[in-house]
C-alpha cells in the first residue's frame, strides 16, 4: 500500500493497494482488472470484425490504405521474431503480436484515468505462465522428447537440479519483471498527479513517457525474453 501526504505543500497522493479494488458485475464480485481486461478485449474484437468485413472485406494484390498498414505490421513483426529465433520465428508472430497488443492496449487505458490490468500480479503470471507453456511446447516440437531431457543435463548431468529450477522460475522472473515495473510506474504518476503546485503540464508531460513510452519498453522487454528463452530450448539436439 502506498500513501504519502505532504501537508506544507498541499500534496496528498490517492491511496493505492497492490491488488486492484473488487467491483460488483451480474450479483458477482471480480477483480477490476478482470473487467478492463475483457472490455479492451471485446473492444478490439469488435474493432477487428469492423475493420474485415466493411473496410477490407477483400485483400488485394496491391495492398492500399489500411490493408498495407496491416501488411506492414504483420510483416515487422514477423521480422522481429526471425531476428530472435531464426526461420522458426515465423510460427510465433502471432502470438508475439497478441501479447504486445493485449499489454499496450490494456494500459493505455490509464490515460483515461483506469488502472492497468498490468499493474496486477495475476495479470502478468497468466501472461507469464502462456509463454511458458509455448516455450516448452516449442522445445519439445523442435527437439523432440530426447532433446528435451539433454536440454535438462546439459553441460553436464549434475546440472539437472540446477537447471530445473532455472526453468521453473521463468514465469516467476517474466510476470515479477512486468508487474513491477509496470506498477512502480503507476505509482510515480499517482504521486505526480498529487502535487498541486505540478498539476499542470508536467504530469501531462510525463503520462506520455510512462502511458506509451514506458509501456513499449516494458513490452518489447517482455517479448524479447519470451523469444530468448524459446531459443534456449532448441540449443541443444534441435532436429529441425
Amino acid at each position: 500500500m502506498v500513501k504519502q501526504m505532504w501537508t506544507g505543500m498541499a500534496f496528498k497522493a490517492e491511496e493505492i493497494t497492490v491488488m486492484p479494488p473488487k467491483v460488483y458485475l451480474f450479483g458477482f464480485q471480480v477483480s477490476e482488472t478482470l473487467l478492463y481486461t475483457w472490455v479492451v478485449m471485446l473492444i478490439l474484437i469488435i474493432a477487428a470484425v469492423i475493420i474485415r468485413l466493411f473496410v477490407i472485406p477483400r485483400f488485394k494484390t496491391v495492398p492500399r490504405g489500411i490493408q498495407n498498414v496491416l501488411e506492414i505490421v504483420v510483416s515487422t513483426c514477423e521480422k522481429f521474431t526471425d531476428s530472435q529465433l531464426g526461420k522458426r520465428g515465423s510460427a510465433f508472430a502471432a502470438y508475439i503480436f497478441t501479447v504486445a497488443l493485449v499489454i499496450v492496449s490494456t494500459s493505455l487505458i490509464e490515460l483515461f484515468g483506469f488502472r492497468p490490468p498490468a499493474t496486477d500480479i495475476n495479470f502478468t503470471i497468466a501472461l507469464s505462465l502462456m509463454s511458458f507453456v509455448l516455450i516448452n511446447a516449442f522445445g519439445f516440437y523442435y527437439t523432440g522428447f530426447l532433446g528435451r531431457l539433454k536440454w535438462f543435463i546439459k553441460p553436464k548431468a549434475f546440472m539437472l537440479p540446477i537447471n530445473v529450477v532455472t526453468h521453473a522460475v521463468i514465469p516467476v522472473s517474466l510476470s515479477f519483471r512486468l508487474f513491477g515495473n509496470m506498477f512502480a510506474g503507476m505509482v510515480v504518476m499517482n504521486l505526480l498527479y498529487g502535487v498541486v503546485y505540478l498539476s499542470i503540464g508536467i504530469p501531462a508531460v510525463l503520462s506520455i513517457y510512462f502511458n506509451l513510452f514506458h509501456v513499449g519498453i516494458q513490452t518489447y522487454i517482455f517479448l524479447v525474453l519470451t523469444m530468448s528463452f524459446m531459443e534456449e530450448t532448441v540449443a541443444y539436439g534441435a532436429k529441425r
